[in-house]
């Protein structure tokens, strides 16, 4: 990776070396086309950037994967750029439900929660296995998708009108489950309120149910040995060998447009790079509001973007241990901590005293990631950017000696509500520790609030036709989260691909219908 000697031109440039980014990089470089790729962190990796403290490797966001099998989307486009692609780890424990009056474990074999919920709520056995049967059913119909992932604007109107009723028919034996609340799609099972307490902090009915659907056919994955990662370089490497590029430290000012088609950028420092195609992976805010010159974007798209509804941010505390995390109970599975008699809604608030907390101890299953007789550990919470002004950072997100000490007193409260959950005795044995707030998230993202994924799919930004590939600018594609809606490396996968596909369709017929064929799953 290269810091400077920057090309005049390219075929395509690449904005943003995150996990999309550097995928759209890998699948033009591999279909013969020069890019540049650029970056103006340090670092590749954006989400998937790790990093390193006295021997001890932490993931910046990654809990765990899907689509990455080998029968996944993900998996099939990274076989697709190199067959000795980095394989995620499985397990025996996947999630665990830790609340105040209960604890239960998710496993590779979810019919073992189902017999213990029944053991314990005898008179609810009934609706504990039709609750079940339904997660095991929606988990093998969302793995459908993975052969539906290919954006209509890359299809003949034939084949749109074939997808479109595919999907429709796709849709009718979710839809039920799709739009309701967490509370009345756990009415249709339980009446017992005590076993709805063990669900008590998600607000989509959806996000209970998918996650032990996603075990059920065997979907729910851990990043590979090294962490998340090892995906980054994995994907550099095939760039590089491609004979593409990658720049970072290059921080891209101006999209430059010409007769209303994309011409090239140009870099904060004053260098031009000229190309017929640019995919922006970057935050959209920037891209079209900052990026693009003004009035190359319509007024009412921009609107609509500044009412958004936006996934999170968070707070992520990393942690050395001096010993095997095994001796606080963590087996590498997800902890998630709640509280009993809270409103639903609090376990997403602000509150640091009632936030729903997710633990776990990424070393139990990768011991690479410590020392020896060491482990990592990690408490993760949501969070909003404007959290107690800003949390309390200057008029330009200034991080100062006040925003030092006041996230710090936040993740005190964290590790004290693990400590006190858990029965564990952790601050003594701390020999690294790293906060990340939500300014952290966007000072290295860009990502408009810190979120962690972009465009959330509510009904509103659905109606408003938010996520797009195809931008007001001809030949400028979206190729990441803003233009899809949800997130993780699906989506991010997803997106890369079908910017991808459609710079393949206009440059390269041969290399299309290859990619065309991998995405259809042909």
């Amino acid at each position: 990776m290269q810091d400077n000697g920057l090309p005049s031109e390219c075929d395509v440039i690449v904005i943003g070396a995150g996990i999309a980014g550097l995928t759209a990089a890998a699948l033009l470089a591999k279909s013969g086309i020069k890019v540049v790729l650029l970056e103006k962190q340090p670092r590749p990796g954006g989400y998937f950037m790790g990093f390193k403290r006295k021997g001890f490797v932490f993931d910046s966001s990654i809990q765990w994967l899907n689509g990455c099998h080998e029968s996944g989307f993900a998996g099939r486009i990274f076989e697709y750029i190199g067959s000795d692609y980095p394989k995620c780890i499985t397990s025996d424990r996947i999630r665990r439900y830790k609340g105040e009056s209960f604890d239960y474990l998710l496993t590779s074999d979810p019919y073992e929660l189902r017999d213990r919920l029944i053991k314990d709520y005898p008179d609810e056995t009934d609706g504990i296995k039709r609750f079940f049967e339904d997660c095991r059913k929606i988990g093998i119909h969302f793995s459908k998708l993975n052969r539906c992932l290919r954006a209509h604007q890359t299809m003949p109107s034939i084949e749109k009108t074939i997808f479109g009723i595919k999907m429709l028919l796709w849709a009718v034996p979710v839809w039920k489950y799709l739009r309701i609340s967490a509370e009345k799609g756990l009415d249709r099972y339980f009446k017992n309120n005590e076993i709805k307490k063990i669900f008590c902090s998600e607000e989509k009915f959806m996000s209970i149910v998918m996650p032990i659907g996603w075990v059920f056919v065997k979907d729910l994955l851990f990043p590979p040995v090294g962490g998340a990662e090892v995906f980054v370089k994995w994907l550099c490497e095939k760039i590089q060998k491609s004979y593409s590029q990658i720049f970072l430290n290059s921080s891209v000012k101006n999209v430059l447009v010409k007769n209303n088609k994309v011409a090239g950028v140009s870099l904060s420092n004053g260098q031009v790079i000229n190309s017929k195609y640019v995919i922006a992976t970057c935050d959209i805010e920037n891209l079209y509001e900052r990026m693009l010159p003004e009035g190359a974007v319509p007024d009412k798209l921009i609107r609509r973007l500044r009412e958004v509804d936006l996934y999170y941010s968070s707070v992520t505390i990393y942690i050395g241990l001096d010993c095997d995390a095994s001796d606080f109970g963590l087996h590498g599975e997800l902890i998630y901590l709640t509280l009993d008699d809270i409103p639903r809604k609090d376990h997403w608030g602000r509150d640091p005293y009632k936030n729903a907390l997710v633990i776990q101890s990424p070393s139990a299953r990768d011991k690479s990631l410590a020392p020896g007789g060491k482990s990592t550990m990690t408490i993760h919470c949501s969070a909003s950017i404007d959290y107690e002004n800003f949390w309390k950072t200057g008029k330009n997100f200034e991080r100062g000696k006040a925003y030092r000490e006041f996230k710090g007193k936040y993740a005190d409260i964290l590790i004290e509500r693990v400590e006190k959950s858990l029965g564990v005795t952790i601050k003594k044995h701390i020999e690294v520790l790293e906060i990340a707030t939500p300014v952290t998230y966007w000072r290295y993202t860009g990502n408009r609030n810190g979120s962690i994924m972009g465009t959330s799919p509510t009904d509103k930004n659905i109606r408003n036709r938010l996520a797009h590939y195809k931008t007001p600018v001809k030949n400028l594609f979206l190729g990441g989260h803003w233009a899809e809606y949800g997130g993780g490396m699906p989506m991010a996968v997803k997106a890369a691909s079908n910017a991808s596909l459609m710079i393949l369709e206009k440059t390269n017929r041969e290399e299309f219908k290859k990619l065309r064929d991998v995405m259809d799953f042909k």
